[in-house]
């Protein structure tokens, strides 16, 4: 598998994925400042979006641990997703202190 990647092209085509997807990005938000979508109201939409896929996040992580603590016991997988739901709710704590703050 090594002797078929060939690193120039990936060091080519890295910054250049990037570039692309940012000057993309550029255009639909310029656009959509123009068209005015990042108002208030889209503000509270995005804002509701995020809180419900946070949930959603943290209820599948939930899961998935359960499920791995039954099937394989106290392995890697169980450290990894019990990291990962560690640094989810203090990123969620440091967000809610941030927001209560602001407001």
């Amino acid at each position: 598998m090594r002797e078929d990647f060939h690193l120039l092209d990936f060091m080519l085509g890295l910054p250049l994925g990037l570039g692309i997807g940012l000057l993309v990005w550029y255009f639909v938000w310029k656009k959509g400042k123009k068209e005015r979508r990042y108002d208030e109201r889209y503000q509270r939409i995005q804002e509701q979006a995020k809180s419900l896929s946070w949930n959603v996040t943290v209820l599948a992580i939930l899961i998935a641990w359960s499920i791995i603590i039954v099937f394989e016991g106290p392995g890697l997988s169980f450290f990894l997703f019990t990291a990962l739901y560690i640094i989810a709710i203090t990123a969620y704590g440091i967000g809610a202190t941030i927001a209560d703050k602001r407001n």
